[in-house]
């Protein structure tokens, strides 16, 4: 049997889903799921407060994984058996995106989520097996069950393992309760938190304040979230939450990220946040680990209500965001995230190459630039759509239909459409060197004719340094808040942004678009030309939604009200925004900066702590400053994990004064 030869190599997952050959994909990933979780390596145990703890054990190569249920280390594989790693791509990984690669800057139908951390807590796995067998579909039905079957096994094997290896009886004790049964008490909310984090691969943590908070007496738990986020962050995890119902608990996860790369922790704030939640994420901050970031509840709140009315009250509570930052409600949501990342810029230096010759005005380029991008976003919808019912027919995701509601009651799997919440996150990426180069072209040709076309393609063609130097240095850029080039932001905005507005995909309510690039910059911008902005050729594209090669030289007030010239009520996806600023800062002018930028429409900001002089020494000398951690493109990391071309960026930025 095919299964038998998968046990001999020692992969069990793989003899898992051959078990039964002729059931469905589903099934099979999930019976191959339960035998994985029956025979996989255990995590060792050093102390910890929470098991498992560290880097996920794993010395199978066939593997549950939250993208595709079950992955595959071909290459692994093939060393051991080539014949049966063809077989299993063969079945296994049918499934492809149809994005167009170009506009794939960040993101190709990617899909973080959270589990339902919260319902797990107060009602025990266990419980799920009554809501289970009423599913009509029986395949689903019983690799459900087989899941369940398997965590449980599973969860016995570690307490074995934790009694002979002479773990603290706390842990031990709490494990014979959670996740199964339900928590009582805020250290079992914790141990079960973190297991059910390994359940789903360690993507990301959802609200854990609020989710913790029932069971809360008044304890200490900061080196219990230690632990917790260490062990997302030894897993490569990415953000968590804390909204506007402030508790004590909201001090301490603040306290516990202190000098932490992970989690992204996004920090939700109004008119009524308290002091000392401020004075916290200051004292956090001044760690240099770009925590927290700033979100515009009031702002983010109404305006996903707006797009979205079947969001209850209730729910839009649970805002979190996702992989970086992207939109989702915790524990019910399959968002796109992110499902594209349309280049604008590449966008642009086509339009430039075909059209801007034939131009008559600046009116007729910009028109046919906005077509061309429609043209692009029209195509990319359509093959996301496409790409949404290619993976509902080969790639189903078990683990995450179990975990993440309404799944289990709809009786349908994740990728199927199973979740309360469903839209799709699309990235611009480049706009802001669209709108710098715009304005180029606008001024330099059509109302200065400092060049005629012709001329200005070639410069471009050539990578003319003292052009591009002379482009950099025009008068009206992005970042200033300058009045025409806030005018022409918000219209360039509005207009793509809209472009999504009519727009609805395969599975979900809607499309939100977004600017989070993540490290994708510097591979977007590589295969492009010189463009008008400045931007020599094949340099990295724009920093999200920041002004690029240092222009905002007016101060942090004119950089903060340029931005919110975008029109950032429709980009709900949620853009990021950049900001540096020295470890001296003034706690008043910070808090009164970030709350005036909030009262204009901000919607998010995310601050990098530390000297220029710092960077500088750490870029030249990596063996110092090891532990310094940046914010890129929408995520925290360590400056010396970084590529050399996104350490230059995050140098190139001004760092503002706060004093």
């Amino acid at each position: 049997m095919i299964s038998d030869k998968f046990k001999s190599i020692g992969e069990y997952g793989g003899a898992g889903m051959y078990e039964e050959p002729y059931r469905s994909f589903f099934y099979r990933k999930s019976l191959g799921i339960r035998r994985f979780y029956e025979n996989c390596e255990l995590a060792v145990y050093n102390g910890e407060f929470l098991y498992p703890s560290g880097v996920i054990a794993n010395k199978m190569s066939i593997y549950p994984s939250y993208m595709e249920g079950m992955s595959i280390n071909r290459n692994a594989v093939c060393e051991k058996d080539i014949e049966l790693a063809e077989l299993y791509c063969s079945e296994f990984c049918k499934y492809q995106s149809s994005v167009p690669k170009e506009h794939t800057v960040a993101g190709d139908m990617f899909t973080h989520s959270m589990p339902n951390y919260e319902r797990i807590l107060k009602e025990g796995l266990l419980s799920y097996i009554q809501r289970i067998k009423k599913i009509e579909d029986e395949d689903m039905r019983e690799g459900l069950l087989h899941i369940v079957e398997g965590i449980k096994n599973y969860l016995n094997r570690c307490i074995r393992y934790l009694d002979k290896a002479g773990a603290d009886e706390k842990l031990i004790n709490a494990l014979r309760k959670v996740p199964l049964y339900p928590a009582e008490n805020i250290y079992e909310a914790i141990v079960a938190w973190n297991f059910i984090l390994y359940l789903d691969n360690c993507d990301n943590l959802g609200c854990v304040a609020s989710g913790l908070y029932p069971y809360y007496k008044g304890e200490d738990i900061v080196d219990v979230l230690k632990n917790l986020y260490d062990n997302l962050d030894a897993n490569c995890g990415y953000s968590m939450a804390l909204g506007v119902d402030y508790t004590p608990l909201t001090i301490q996860c603040l306290e516990a990220s202190k000098g932490k790369r992970r989690p992204m922790i996004e920090l939700f704030v109004n008119d009524d946040t308290p002091d000392e939640v401020w004075e916290k994420a200051f004292e956090v901050i001044r760690t240099s680990n770009g925590q927290p970031a700033f979100y515009n509840e009031k702002a983010i709140m109404e305006e996903l209500k707006a797009r979205f009315p079947v969001i209850s009250d209730e729910d839009i509570k649970k805002f979190c965001g996702g992989g970086c930052t992207e939109t989702m409600i915790a524990g019910l949501s399959n968002v796109g995230s992110l499902d594209a990342g349309i280049n604008l810029l590449l966008i642009l230096e086509n339009t430039i190459y075909t059209k801007l010759a034939d131009s008559k005005n600046f009116e007729n380029f910009y028109n046919d630039y906005i077509s061309e991008v429609a043209s692009v976003v029209k195509i990319v919808t359509a093959e996301i759509s496409n790409s949404q019912r290619e993976r509902a027919k080969y790639n189903p995701v078990p683990m995450r239909t179990l975990l993440v509601d309404d799944c289990i009651d709809n009786g349908l799997e994740f990728n199927t459409g199973g979740a309360r919440y469903k839209w799709s996150i699309v990235n611009f990426a480049g706009m802001i060197n669209v709108i710098d180069a715009m304005l180029v072209i606008r001024d330099f040709i059509f109302e200065e004719k400092l060049y005629n076309a012709e001329e200005f393609v070639e410069l471009l063609q050539t990578n003319s340094k003292e052009f591009l130097i002379q482009t950099r240095n025009h008068k009206i850029s992005f970042g200033n808040d300058n009045r025409d080039a806030n005018n022409f932001t918000n219209k360039l905005s509005t207009d793509i942004f809209s472009m999504l507005d009519d727009k609805k995909p395969y599975i979900g309510e809607g499309f939100l678009p977004s600017s989070i690039q993540f490290m994708s910059q510097v591979y977007a911008g590589a295969k492009i030309g010189a463009t008008p902005d400045g931007r020599e050729k094949g340099t990295p594209l724009c920093d999200s939604l920041g002004a690029i090669f240092g222009k905002d030289t007016e101060g942090p007030t004119a950089l903060l009200k340029s931005v919110t010239s975008l029109d950032l009520k429709r980009a709900l996806g949620i853009p990021v925004l950049n900001f540096n600023i020295n470890p001296d800062f003034d706690e008043a002018t910070l808090k009164a900066l970030i709350s005036g930028y909030m009262k204009l429409g901000g919607i998010q900001m995310q601050i990098t702590c530390t000297s220029a002089q710092t960077l500088m020494e750490a870029y030249e000398n990596p063996d110092l400053h090891k532990n310094l951690v940046v914010r890129v493109g929408g995520y925290s990391e360590y400056f010396q994990k970084l590529s050399d071309e996104l350490k230059k960026m995050v140098i190139n930025r001004n760092i503002q004064k706060m004093v």
